[in-house]
C-alpha cells in the first residue's frame, strides 16, 4: 500500500469523524427521516470509494477486494447511523455493504489510470456530506442570515475543500504516479541486463502469479522480454502498448495488431519478444488464459 491508497484511508477516517460529530451535535435538529438520508448518501459514497480504491490495490483478486471493501463500507455504516437511532443503522450498514462491493467491481474492472479520477468523484461526494447537515437542519435560519458574516461558513468550507483537492489529492497521486511505481519497480530492476542493445527482463510464472509484476520502460529504447514458465500448466503473458520494431520469432502472435504484445509459454518453457515502446504511460499486462487473471496474474509495464 503506497503514499496515495494511505492518504485516501486517511482522509476517509477524518471524514467519518467529522460526520460522527456533526451527526451528535445537529442530532436534535433533524429529523429522523433526514437523518437516514444523510447516512445512507455518506455509506454509499463512503462504500464506493473504499471499494475502487481496494479494487484497484488488489486487482485480479477480486473477493479480497470485495470483502475487504464490504466490511470497511458496513462498519462505517453501522457507527454512523447510530447515532440515529436502529432504522439508521440498518440503512448505513445495507448502504455501505452496497457501496463497498459495487466500488470492488468497478476498481477491477478499470485500469489504475482511471481509477484515479474515479476515487476523486466518489470523495468528493462524500465530502459533500457535510452540506447536507446544513440542508436538513431546522435551526433557525432568519436568526443566522442576520449576521452579516453568515455567508463565509459555506465559503471558509468550499475554500478548504478545494484546499484538500488542489493541494492534498493532487499532492498524493503524484506520488502514485511517480514515486510509488518507482519503488515498486525495484524487483523489475534486479531481473534486468543488457543484451546486444536491449535491456532484457526475465518475468517468471509461479503458484499463479508474475515475478516480477511491474516493468519500468525507458521510451524508445529497444527491450527483450523473457516469459519463464515455472508452473504445470500453461500461462500466457498479454498486454497492449504501442511499439516498434517488434520482433516475435519464438512469441504467439494474436492477430494483426501491432501494438499487441502477446507470448504464450507451456510447462516448464519460455518465450521470449523483442519490441520498443514508443508512447509513455501505464500499460497492464495480463494472463488471457480462463481464470487466470482473477487468480492474480496482472502486472504492469510503466514508460517513462
Amino acid at each position: 500500500m503506497g503514499y496515495y491508497q494511505l492518504f485516501i484511508l486517511v482522509s476517509l477516517l477524518i471524514l467519518t469523524v467529522i460526520v460522527i460529530l456533526l451527526s451528535r451535535i445537529l442530532k436534535k435538529n433533524i429529523k429522523p427521516m433526514h437523518g437516514m438520508s444523510i447516512i445512507m448518501f455518506y455509506s454509499m459514497n463512503f462504500g464506493l470509494t473504499i471499494g475502487t480504491l481496494f479494487g484497484g490495490l488488489f486487482q485480479g483478486n477480486l473477493f479480497l477486494s470485495t470483502v475487504v471493501s464490504i466490511l470497511s463500507g458496513l462498519i462505517i455504516g453501522l457507527i454512523c447511523g447510530s447515532v440515529f437511532g436502529i432504522l439508521a443503522a440498518l440503512e448505513g450498514i445495507m448502504s455501505g455493504l452496497m457501496g463497498g462491493m459495487m466500488g470492488a467491481m468497478l476498481g477491477e474492472m478499470v485500469s489504475l489510470e482511471q481509477i484515479i479520477p474515479l476515487v476523486r468523484i466518489f470523495l468528493l461526494l462524500s465530502i459533500l456530506t457535510i452540506f447536507l447537515f446544513a440542508i436538513f437542519s431546522k435551526r433557525n435560519n432568519l436568526k443566522d442570515t442576520s449576521n452579516k458574516f453568515w455567508v463565509l461558513k459555506p465559503l471558509v468550507i468550499l475554500a478548504l475543500i478545494s484546499f484538500y483537492f488542489i493541494g492534498g489529492v493532487s499532492y498524493a497521486e503524484k506520488q502514485i504516479n511517480f514515486k510509488s511505481q518507482e519503488s515498486h519497480n525495484h524487483n523489475s530492476d534486479e531481473r534486468s541486463s543488457k543484451q546486444h542493445g536491449s535491456t532484457l527482463f526475465t518475468i517468471e510464472t509461479k503458484n499463479m502469479k508474475y515475478f516480477p509484476s511491474n516493468l519500468v520502460l525507458q521510451q524508445n529504447e529497444p527491450v527483450t522480454i523473457i516469459l519463464k514458465n515455472q508452473d504445470k500448466i500453461e500461462h500466457d503473458l498479454e498486454v497492449k502498448i504501442p511499439t516498434s520494431n517488434k520482433d516475435e520469432k519464438t512469441s504467439h502472435n494474436h492477430g494483426e495488431n501491432e501494438n499487441v504484445i502477446h507470448l504464450h509459454a507451456g510447462p516448464k518453457k519460455e518465450q521470449t519478444v523483442s519490441f520498443t515502446p514508443t508512447e509513455s504511460g501505464l500499460y497492464e499486462f495480463v494472463c488471457t488464459i480462463p481464470g487466470h487473471k482473477e487468480s492474480g496474474m496482472v502486472g504492469w509495464i510503466s514508460v517513462s
